[in-house]
């Protein structure tokens, strides 16, 4: 993937010094297109001449010898190093050919131009101040049909390609001192292209042009940036590991792979510090080789990278080939009466189709069809819903609010994405999706939990979304206030990220998370209060399907209608909601509907997330601005009607799609792993956690909440009462409260002698842990002390990175 110079790059680039050209009139029609990219300037005089051109404004001496057999003295002299024309030049451009096949005889012309090119050969082996860079051109391969009689019977395929196999098996064995290549991709631009030449020789501008944009491509862009994002791959050498890259690969590669090795002999000292879980391990190494998958795919040139291309027919042949394999896998839970509204399998199914529409947009580049796009940003907001829409139910429903759930849905969401951002040298932000999703998950979190107790009060409930709606709207929009906060993470934590792009992604579907929690509350109320026996509900549900088909029609008309994307997206916040619930009431208009399912789209929404995140690296390259080649790149163009890029599309998909579902297991299984890591607490050390009172009156340590043999909902909040109820239950039936004493004060003693062991088990009271104890339980196993020591550890990682 090339880099498109503009004329201040140019000029930085070749440090205000000289280009020089040297050879025929194809080398000529190159130069002039060099020239255009910083000047304009007329063409004047006979064709067979030197030329030099100056770009005052930016410094830069443009010269072209005429010298067709590359034997004039000044040229020999240069390749000898006494050249006496000017300093030597920032870019070095030497072809020749076709005036040998076309002027000397057949026994006469290879020899000669042998020769020729051998002076180029033998120069870039032997002065590495001849240039700073140097590129040979390959004989270029006309359009056969457009040249005249005399050329075509003199200028054959035959000579030009015994004259390139000569410059491929050259270029094999020379060891040059200057940087130097042939520039064969010049003949693949030329070829790739019908009616770019008047007379089959001499292409125009729209193809010496991006030949001279791949000269300078090969001169300047070792000098690029190596910083995230990298989406110029052509003629640079990527940045090598850094330390902290190594250490990833060094844990996933080296440490988890050494690690089976003591798996069954953990009772030795260096067994300690392995995983004991088989299938953790094993979670490890496969998460190990997909990042090293997305690492070689796009930070090194193991794998080729292409431009992506918009194409109609391509989008829609692709798109049909998605829709095909859903219907065929389409199954129907006959065993079910009615799997119900949003079940588990159609809300799987409706991520993974939506997920394969987004890939497919991405894959052919339709994001600059307006059409297109609009489409695919409801979506995304399709996505958000239904994270309003699950996350309130469950926080409704299992009244779980506690540090558990958190850290469980924030490592599930963030895993994957945490480790790319260090071992691709990228930013958070940057995977928008996780940044996205998480953070309206955490605000989710924290309308559910103030107040939880009066959730079941509508008003209150309601209230209380709309304030969050309110405070999160005035965050998105308010001036300054995003950049002050990603000011103050750049300062603090030296994170990098783009508050203005942020806020678009905010403020697109700044309402639609509410949207989501609003609908689930309805459907709860909706059940609880059995309003589907009523008769205005009964009847509305045979209005269901046809007024969602209305709407959905409506929408894609109006999207349609929309000028431009910037036109849509300033409405569409407002009606996102819409093409959401009208596919809702159309795909749950009946039992058939409900009960029956995609299993490929199934499949795909159970890794939806691996996916997305997944294809930035290893389906994309250069950072989401290219597609990954898996196969020979000379394949990509050399096999006819387009089926070397079918063929790298077909092969890259399975790999892709292959590794985004093992990734997803494997997270899953290191989430539930790393969510036990973080909250356990050894039974010798829970009573010396922080405790508070309950609502009885007795004192209940925070920890059990978290313990691996009795995990219960809410670590952040009391705990529920069935114990201190029971207790005060037999207090009373014992004859006395629980704040009065037995008057002889030994009949709670007496009472001990009938006791069970269990009993006396439950009465039993450990000792009082010291300070010391106190402070060591806190530091070393409070999970929210954990968590915030892991922020601090990363923000100084980050400040070494």
């Amino acid at each position: 993937m090339a880099h498109e110079y503009k004329a201040a790059e140019i000029g930085q680039c070749l440090n205000h010094s000289r280009v020089l050209y040297i050879g025929d009139s194809i080398m000529r029609e190159q130069f002039y297109s060099m020239n255009r990219l910083t000047h304009s300037f007329d063409i004047k005089g006979p064709l067979h001449i030197d030329r030099k051109y100056k770009s005052e404004e930016y410094g830069m001496v443009y010269e072209f010898w005429w010298d067709p057999y590359l034997n004039s003295t000044r040229t020999i002299d240069l390749f000898n190093g006494n050249d006496t024309t000017g300093d030597p030049p920032s870019l070095l451009v030497v072809g020749s050919g076709i005036w040998f096949a076309r002027r000397l005889s057949p026994e006469t012309y290879l020899d000669e131009w042998k020769t020729a090119t051998d002076r180029v050969f033998h120069a870039a082996e032997n002065d590495p101040s001849l240039a700073d860079a140097l590129m040979l051109s390959p004989v270029e391969i006309p359009q056969f049909n457009r040249l005249n009689d005399v050329r075509q019977k003199l200028i054959t395929i035959d000579k030009i390609n015994t004259m390139n196999d000569y410059l491929h098996q050259r270029a094999k064995r020379v060891q040059p001192k200057v940087p130097f290549a042939v520039a064969f991709t010049w003949n693949k631009i030329a070829t790739s292209t019908i009616d770019m030449t008047a007379d089959g020789l001499h292409y125009n501008p729209k193809v010496t042009t991006p030949q001279a944009m791949m000269a300078l491509n090969f001169r300047c862009n070792q000098q690029l940036d190596k910083h995230f994002p990298i989406n110029t791959t052509c003629c640079i050498h990527y940045p090598i590991p850094a330390w902290y890259q190594l250490i990833v690969f060094g844990f996933f590669l080296l440490w988890i792979p050494l690690a089976f090795a003591f798996v069954k002999t953990s009772r030795s000292m260096l067994g300690r510090w392995f995983p004991s879980d088989e299938k953790v391990l094993t979670a490890n190494f496969i998460m190990g080789l997909g990042v090293l998958y997305m690492y070689l795919g796009d930070r090194t040139q193991l794998f080729g990278k292409m431009h992506k291309l918009f194409d109609v027919s391509t989008f829609s042949l692709q798109m049909a080939l998605m829709v095909g394999g859903g219907l065929v896998s389409l199954y129907y839970q006959s065993d079910a009466d009615d799997l119900g509204l949003l079940n588990r399998g159609q809300t799987d199914e409706w991520k993974g189709w939506m997920q394969l529409v987004i890939l497919i947009y991405h894959f052919t580049g339709a994001s600059g069809t307006p059409g297109i796009y609009n489409a695919v940003r409801s979506l995304v907001a399709a996505y958000l819903f239904q994270t309003g829409y699950g996350h309130f139910y469950f926080f409704y429903k299992k009244k779980d609010f506690g540090l558990k759930r958190v850290l469980s849905v924030m490592i599930r969401l963030n895993l994957l994405t945490f480790i790319l951002m260090y071992v691709m040298n990228t930013d958070y932000i940057s995977y928008y999706f996780t940044p996205l999703v998480s953070l309206w998950f955490l605000v989710i979190w924290i309308v559910m939990f103030l107040g939880h107790d009066y959730n079941d009060r509508a008003w209150f409930l309601l209230g209380k979304m709309a304030i969050a709606c309110a405070l999160t709207t005035a965050m998105i929009h308010i001036p300054g206030l995003l950049e002050f906060v990603f000011d103050l993470a750049d300062l603090v934590a030296n994170v990098h990220w783009n508050a203005a792009e942020w806020r678009f992604r905010l403020a697109l579907d700044a309402y639609i998370v509410y949207i989501g929690m609003l609908f689930a509350w309805l459907t709860i109320v909706y059940k609880d209060k059995q309003w589907g026996d009523r008769f205005v509900f009964k009847a509305a549900h045979y209005a269901y399907f046809p007024v969602g088909i209305i709407t959905l029609i409506w929408y894609f008309w109006y999207e349609l209608q929309q000028p431009s994307k910037a036109a849509y997206n300033q409405h569409h916040p407002y009606i996102s909601w819409i093409p959401i619930l009208a596919y809702i009431a159309v795909r749950n208009a009946f039992v058939l509907f409900r009960n029956t399912n995609s299993r490929l789209f199934m499949w795909v929404g159970k890794c939806s997330l691996e996916t997305f995140i997944g294809q930035f690296h290893m389906w994309l390259a250069a950072d989401t601005k290219g597609l990954l080649v898996v196969v020979p790149t000379d394949w990509v163009q050399s096999l006819g009607g387009g089926i070397g890029w079918w063929l790298n599309w077909a092969l890259s998909s399975l790999i892709f799609l292959y590794i985004c579902h093992h990734l997803a297991e494997a997270t899953n299984t290191l989430t539930a792993w790393l969510v036990a890591l973080w909250t356990h607490v050894p039974e010798h050390m829970n009573q010396s956690l922080p405790q508070h009172r309950n609502a009885a009156g007795g004192r209940d340590n925070q920890n059990t909440l978290v313990r691996d043999d009795a995990y219960q909902a809410v670590p952040l909040l009391p705990t529920n009462h069935k114990n201190a109820d029971r207790d005060e239950k037999q207090s009373t039936d014992r004859g006395y409260d629980e704040h009065e004493t037995p008057e002889d004060g030994t009949a709670l003693l007496d009472d001990e002698d009938s006791l069970s062991l269990e009993e006396e088990m439950d009465m039993w009271q450990p000792a009082t842990p010291s300070k010391w104890q106190r402070v060591k339980a806190i530091v070393c196993y409070d999970p929210r002390v954990k968590t915030v020591v892991f922020f601090l550890v990363m923000i100084v990682i980050n400040n070494l990175c």
